[in-house]
């Protein structure tokens, strides 16, 4: 981590705080924390997880999952077909 991307970073902060007075040592502090990954929030996914993500491609969908099993067109449900009514 070079010192001048954390100055850079830090002023980039300030700057969007509204260059508060009194604040360079949280500021500094905020941009090693970012600039290092570790931002002090727990992490929620690995990069494994993202890995075994798979999207599918625009071009591969024949149809919508909001259409009823063939019948009926999207957003037209009949009383019961859908799952929230099905308790």
């Amino acid at each position: 981590m070079d010192i001048e991307q954390i100055r850079r970073r830090a002023q980039e902060i300030w700057e969007a705080e509204g260059k508060p007075e009194g604040q360079q040592d949280r500021h500094w502090l905020q941009a090693e924390q970012e600039l290092s990954g570790n931002s002090g929030l727990p992490q929620t996914s690995s990069p494994a997880h993202h890995a075994a993500t798979e999207i599918p491609e625009a071009g591969n969908q024949t149809g919508s999952d909001a259409v009823s099993a063939g019948k009926g067109k999207p957003g037209r449900f009949k009383p019961g077909e859908l799952a929230s009514e099905n308790k």
